[in-house]
């Protein structure tokens, strides 16, 4: 079983779908728990069509609040039993009959503060075996930081307050030591592990095996998150040039007629992602 989180920033976007598309293809994720979705309830039924989802959950955009979504299938118990602008809280049970409560949070932009004070406060199940998943917006210490300017303490002390007041730990991230990326000012990308899986010792004792994954950012400048709660049967080789294929004497014609390919899209963007993926697949062949 999986679960994946991932600040999509608007669902509405050809390469949003494209990579949900092959993000669900290579994973099968039981529950994909989208943020900024940007998008009406409409938009994420057809989403959750063209991903061969069962079931969904939105909450739609309003004001400042840029929505969120759940989707999943009907063999995954998850029984919605609290929600806001910024969280949206379940049970899950496992196929082992092993039950827990599922926080999925979206760090509030306006008052981050009052959030995590709420979510200590109105915490009923710190006994039972509890998981926090999403984009908090805040980080834990300065090192989950590179940048131009340092992130502010007393932000970060409230963000600790959260974590410790429900008594969580992190589940250490593979892949990549940050989630989100800026745009480049000056020269310079501003670098944050922004999105996190925070769970308590109950939770931690079920599934003592979990793995935590950031995937490349693609379409959004936030990292996808993968949370495996088993050990995958098989593990995905992923693609790298290798430096001897220089020495080969077609290896510049193989890329070139790669490159060549899916001329005729009109997005840039798509344009770029399908000369990649042709240059990828003539390659491996």
């Amino acid at each position: 079983m999986s679960i994946v989180s991932w600040n999509c920033q608007g669902v509405a976007a050809n390469t949003t779908v494209s990579e949900l598309k092959d993000l669900y293809k290579k994973i099968k994720p039981a529950i994909i728990f989208l943020m900024e979705i940007r998008a009406k309830q409409c938009n994420i039924r057809k989403l959750k069509r063209e991903l061969r989802f069962d079931k969904f959950f939105c909450v739609e955009p309003w004001e400042l609040f840029r929505g969120l979504s759940l989707l999943w299938n009907k063999n995954m118990n998850l029984d919605i039993y609290s929600w806001c602008h910024n969280v949206i809280k379940a049970y899950i049970t496992d196929r082992k009959g092993n039950k827990w409560d599922c926080c999925f949070v979206y760090g509030d932009l306006r008052q981050r503060k009052k959030q995590w004070r709420d979510l200590v406060a109105q915490n009923q199940n710190q006994n039972e075996p509890q998981l926090f998943i999403g984009d908090y917006n805040d980080i834990l210490n300065q090192e989950e930081k590179v940048g131009l300017h340092p992130k502010p303490r007393e932000k970060m002390k409230e963000f600790r307050k959260f974590v410790n007041g429900n008594r969580l730990m992190d589940i250490d991230l593979k892949g990549g030591k940050f989630t989100w990326f800026s745009n480049p000012r000056n020269g310079f990308v501003t670098r944050e592990r922004l999105d996190r899986v925070l769970v308590n010792w109950n939770w931690r004792r079920l599934y003592q095996n979990v793995t935590l994954t950031a995937l490349p950012a693609i379409g959004s400048d936030h990292c996808p998150l993968v949370l495996r709660l088993e050990p995958r049967e098989k593990f995905e080789r992923h693609f790298k040039f290798e430096a001897y294929w220089e020495d080969h004497e077609d290896c510049e014609k193989i890329i070139k007629q790669g490159w060549e390919k899916n001329e005729n899209k009109r997005n840039k963007w798509e344009k770029l992602q399908g000369k990649f993926k042709s240059c990828k697949k003539e390659l491996e062949q």
